[in-house]
C-alpha cells in the first residue's frame, strides 16, 4: 500500500511538471512564429542565391514586388507561377531555397521578453515560466528523483500483485508467488530508504508549488525583472535550443577551455543551479584568477559570481569583497542571501565602520 501511494505520488510529479513544461511550450509557440516571420520579413530574395549556389534567377520576381524571402513564402507556388520568366522548375527551387532558410531561421531565432513593453503573449510567457522558476533546482531534482523512482516500483508493484490477496497467492504458481514475495520485500525497501531521505514530503511540496501558478501578471514581470538569467536559460532548454559550445566558452584557445573545464566547482555553499554556461563562467574566474565576466544584460554575472565565492568559501576562505554603486546594494544582498548561505555584511551608510570591523573579524 505505502509503495503504490509512493509510486502515484511520483507519476503525479512527473505529470504535474510535464503540465507546467506544455503550457510554457503553448506560450512560447506563437511568439517563436512571430518571430521567424520578423526576420524572414528582413532576409532579401537574394539570399536565395546563396542557397542554390547562384543558380537562380530573381531579377523579375524583385521587380514583381516580392522582395525578402518571407513574401516569396507567402505568395506560394501560384503567384510565383503568375511572374514572367519564372518556370515551375524556378518555383520549386525558390520554394526549397526558402524553406531551407525558413527551417534554419525557425532553428535560431529567439524570443525576446521586454519587461518595457510586456504584452498578452510575452505575459503569458512569463507567467508560465514563473511557475517553473519559483519552484526552483529542487523541483527539478525532485522530477528526475520521481522519474528514476517510478521506473523502479512499476514493475515490482506489478510482480507484486499476486501478494494482495489470499487467494492470489494460493491460485498462484509457486514461481509467481517467490517472484511476489521478492518483490514485496524489495518494495519495502524502496519506500523505507525514500522515507528516510523525505522523498514523499519532497514530492508533495514540489507538486503543490508546480501547480501554485503566478498570483499575478506584475509579480510575474517584477520576478523575471530581478531573475531574468533564470527565466532566459530555462526558456532555452525548454525550447530546445542549447547555446553553441563555442560560444558559450567564449571561443577560448582549446588550451584555456580545456583548463577551466576541468576545474572543480563546489556547490556545498550555493543554493541555486547552473546553466552550462554559467558554471563554465565560474570555473573561468576560478582557473584564471583575474578575469573580467561579460555578456548581455540578464544572463547570469551575478549568479556566476557568487558561485565563485561559495566555492571559495567551501575551499575554507572566509573574506570576499564586492564593491559596487550604491544602488545596486539591495540587489547583490538579496543575491548573495537568495542563492548561497555566505553571510553578508553592507559596509554602507554612517554604520560602515562598525560593519567593516564586524566583516573583518568574521568574514
Amino acid at each position: 500500500m505505502r509503495g503504490a501511494r509512493l509510486h502515484e505520488a511520483a507519476r503525479a510529479v512527473a505529470a504535474d511538471h510535464g503540465k507546467a513544461v506544455d503550457a510554457v511550450r503553448a506560450a512560447l509557440r506563437p511568439l517563436h512564429d512571430e518571430a521567424v516571420e520578423r526576420e524572414l520579413g528582413t532576409i532579401p530574395v537574394a539570399r536565395l542565391q546563396d542557397v542554390t549556389e547562384g543558380r537562380l534567377r530573381l531579377g523579375n520576381v524583385e521587380g514583381s514586388g516580392l522582395r525578402t524571402v518571407g513574401s516569396v513564402l507567402e505568395a506560394g507556388p501560384y503567384r510565383l507561377r503568375q511572374i514572367p520568366g519564372v518556370g515551375q522548375r524556378t518555383v520549386d527551387q525558390m520554394l526549397a531555397a526558402a524553406r531551407r532558410l525558413s527551417e534554419a531561421v525557425r532553428e535560431t531565432v529567439a524570443v525576446h521578453l521586454d519587461v518595457d513593453r510586456p504584452e498578452p503573449g510575452t505575459t503569458a510567457l512569463v507567467m508560465a515560466l514563473q511557475v517553473l522558476v519559483e519552484a526552483g533546482p529542487e523541483a527539478r531534482r525532485a522530477v528526475d528523483r520521481a522519474a528514476a523512482l517510478s521506473q523502479r516500483l512499476g514493475p515490482l508493484l506489478t510482480a507484486a500483485r499476486p501478494a494482495a490477496g489470499r487467494i492470489r497467492m494460493l491460485l498462484a504458481g509457486q514461481e509467481k508467488r517467490a517472484r511476489a514475495l521478492a518483490a514485496v520485500d524489495e518494495i519495502r525497501s524502496l519506500v523505507e530508504e525514500a522515507e528516510q531521505a523525505g522523498l514523499p514530503e519532497l514530492l508533495a511540496q514540489t507538486s503543490v508549488d508546480l501547480l501554485r501558478g503566478s498570483p499575478s501578471d506584475v509579480a510575474a514581470w517584477v520576478d523575471f525583472e530581478l531573475r531574468s538569467a533564470e527565466y532566459y536559460s530555462l526558456l532555452a532548454e525548454i525550447a530546445g535550443r542549447p547555446p553553441d559550445t563555442a560560444a558559450a566558452e567564449g571561443f577560448l584557445p582549446e588550451e584555456i577551455a580545456e583548463r577551466v573545464r576541468t576545474q572543480h566547482l563546489d556547490d556545498a555553499h550555493r543554493r541555486v543551479s547552473l546553466r552550462g554556461y554559467q558554471a563554465f563562467g565560474a570555473r573561468f574566474a576560478l582557473a584564471q584568477r583575474k578575469v573580467i565576466l561579460g555578456d548581455e544584460m540578464g544572463l547570469g554575472k551575478t549568479i556566476q559570481a557568487i558561485a565563485v565565492l561559495a566555492h571559495l568559501a567551501a575551499e575554507g576562505q572566509s573574506h570576499f569583497m564586492v564593491v559596487c554603486p550604491a544602488s545596486v546594494l539591495v540587489n547583490w544582498t538579496r543575491e548573495i542571501e537568495a542563492r548561497s548561505a555566505l553571510r553578508v555584511t553592507v559596509l554602507h551608510g554612517p554604520d560602515r565602520h562598525d560593519a567593516f570591523a564586524d566583516w573583518k573579524g568574521r568574514g
